[in-house]
């Protein structure tokens, strides 16, 4: 059975990931406010759908019961990103990865149980800076 993901977010960090992981096989749920996003993605994932998601309403109508894992890719919308955790949570989603976009949001998504909460923008600064010092 091949995994299944659902990412909350469709920027730069969340078309990225959907990107990769359409191309390696895995079923993609790919979700986003912003029609023009939706449309974006919609050739390369599995599906693709524009709703609300900080409606409770719109998150019952979709089919994620028991997804393996969701992504989160909302830094500066606090609420949005809370919201789409709670609901992933309640949907049965088994690992939910949120991206932060600073410290108190880090907080919240770790009391809420989020099983990874991450910082993109440091991860890939601190990678960069090791290829530079490992350059000769």
């Amino acid at each position: 059975m091949n995994k299944q993901c659902v990412i909350v977010g469709l920027g730069k960090y969340g078309i990225s990931i959907a990107r990769k992981l359409s191309d390696s096989g895995v079923e993609v749920l790919a979700l986003d406010n912003d029609m023009k996003m939706v449309e974006k993605v919609s050739n390369y994932v599995t599906k693709a759908i524009c709703i609300d998601v900080t409606s409770e309403e719109a998150w019952q109508r979709l089919p994620i019961k028991n997804f393996d894992i969701g992504v989160v890719c909302f830094g500066e919308n606090v609420t949005a990103s809370i919201l789409s955790c709670l609901a992933l949570q309640d949907a049965g989603v088994k690992y939910i990865i949120a991206k932060a976009g600073d410290k108190m949001h880090k907080q919240v998504l770790e009391k809420i149980s989020v099983n990874e909460v991450v910082f993109p923008e440091e991860f890939v600064g601190e990678l960069t800076a090791k290829k530079i010092l490992e350059m000769e």
